[in-house]
């Protein structure tokens, strides 16, 4: 294959109309771009601000978490317990500084079914709970609504599986269909 190359004195003005074709989409391209990330952090922050300011209205900080997931949430003698609950305390104190204010926490079931109403993601994105707390997988690409926060007690669960079982495996999925074994006496089943 032969390249022909040119110097700038040798471009026609074919040649210098298409490279500024060019020039002008790749500007127009990176100007959508960025206007898009830009709406989309945009929109997370002015989501944020609704909360804030719902919160500070109400007095009323809304949780989400399941209450079969200890340690993170569960019910014992009929009370909520859990590391999200201690966390979500801590949280609280801290709103009720910046706020200036007395926050009540609202404590809310949510469940794995995200088909369902009190499903973790849809919980938040339809505003259900302000915040969710739960031993959740963050995905790569988080439905729209929702944003992760750092991660926090990080261990994940692991499987065990032949080189050619991984392609059938979908790891943001419910593992429907897929047949495992588990030791007895873990959380994680």
């Amino acid at each position: 294959m032969i390249i022909e190359q040119k110097t700038v004195d040798d471009l026609s003005k074919d040649d210098m109309n298409d490279f500024n074709v060019r020039s002008t989409m790749k500007k127009k391209l990176t100007i959508i771009i960025f206007s898009l990330i830009f709406a989309v952090i945009n929109s997370g922050c002015a989501r944020a601000q609704g909360v804030l300011q719902e919160i500070q209205q109400t007095g009323v900080l809304k949780v989400g978490m399941r209450k079969d997931a200890a340690p993170f949430g569960y019910i014992y003698g009929g009370k909520w317990e859990g590391i999200c609950l201690e966390l979500m305390n801590g949280f609280k104190e801290d709103l009720e500084q910046k706020l200036n204010r007395t926050i009540t926490i609202e404590k809310l079931e949510t469940i794995l079914d995200e088909d369902s109403e009190q499903g973790r993601h849809r919980s938040v994105a339809n505003n259900r709970v302000h915040i969710e707390c739960g031993p959740n997988t963050i995905r790569k690409n988080p439905p729209t609504g929702v944003i992760y926060s750092e991660r926090f007690f990080t261990a994940g669960t692991y499987l065990m599986m032949k080189p050619d079982r991984r392609l059938t495996v979908n790891p943001d999925g419910f593992l429907e269909g897929i047949v495992i074994g588990v030791l007895n006496r873990l959380l994680q089943k």
